[in-house]
């Protein structure tokens, strides 16, 4: 229940960016700032702990990690105002496919003949995708949402290398990057009441709630259960922008995001089936997401 109640606040992200009619740059500004702030105290009530500290114990590899949260958060923000959200969102659920491509060059894991499969197919949703962006959406927009996966994927090997990264430090740090690098492209104190409304909404509240719940919900679920519990968010963001704003994705989008979503919930409902042993390593990606 927990999880569920997560993903649905999670889902609010996308049309809480689009409501608040705010630049580019200036949404990246105080999301970001806001979420590293609300971050922080969660940080601070669990562990009695800076991430200043955690930074300083974990070096390196959490500074590489926040980096990576930080560039995926900056690239969704530009990406959603670019092109049609539904998109995005269902880019984003190509991030375990990724995790596993990045396992198998850094970390030298086997990436199973299914596994190759739902990568072949998801690659074919990504095509129809694309293919459609001069009816429903913009081809950067479309590029720079590819490439939130990619950052994440390899954000989600690199802490399965270094497992005791601390997920939220690594989410404070990279909201710190994303801030610093839109405070010189942004003019943040020039953003209207109602738009700073929502950004608020968004970061002191839907999003840090959202990952608290999930931290929690998720902790003692199976990776493909979290798998598919997250892929609900592709779902709810476009049903939330398509009643809040009347956006409603071109049909190559449900075309190729339905391919997607195909792989990845037949990928994830096959390692319930199955066994840990016989687990995707995709899947075991997704462990991540309960840390």
């Amino acid at each position: 229940m927990l999880s569920l109640i997560g993903i649905i606040l999670l889902s609010f992200d996308t049309v809480l960016i689009r409501l608040a009619s705010a630049s580019s740059w200036n949404t990246v500004f105080w999301r970001c700032i806001l979420i590293s702030v609300t971050s922080s105290l969660i940080l601070f009530a669990r562990e009695r702990t800076t991430v200043f500290h955690k930074i300083k114990k974990e070096g390196f590899p959490l500074i590489l990690s926040g980096m990576f949260w930080g560039f995926s958060g900056l690239l969704f923000v530009v990406s959603v105002k670019m092109t049609v959200a539904a998109n995005v969102l269902v880019m984003l659920s190509l991030s375990p496919l990724f995790a596993g491509i990045a396992g198998y060059f850094f970390l030298g894991e086997r990436i199973g003949r299914r596994s190759l499969f739902m990568i072949a197919v998801a690659a074919s949703g990504v095509y129809i995708i694309f293919a459609g962006d001069i009816e429903g959406g913009n081809l950067a927009g479309n590029l720079l949402g590819l490439l939130i996966p990619v950052c994440l994927g390899i954000n989600l090997a690199w802490m399965r290398k270094h497992s005791d990264i601390s997920r939220t430090a690594a989410v404070i740090t990279g909201g710190l990057v994303s801030a610093f690098i839109a405070s010189f492209f942004a003019a943040p104190f020039s953003v209207s009441s109602i738009s700073f409304f929502y950004l608020v909404l968004l970061g002191l509240i839907a999003i840090p709630l959202a990952q608290l719940l999930l931290s929690t919900g998720t902790r003692y679920l199976p990776a493909s259960r979290v798998a598919l519990i997250m892929m609900s968010e592709t779902f709810l963001g476009p049903l939330w922008v398509w009643a809040f704003i009347g956006e409603i994705p071109p049909v190559r989008t449900f075309a190729g995001g339905a391919l997607i979503l195909a792989g990845v919930f037949a990928d994830s409902f096959i390692s319930i089936i199955y066994d840990k042993k016989n687990e995707s390593p995709l899947q075991f990606n997704n462990k991540i997401l309960k840390q």
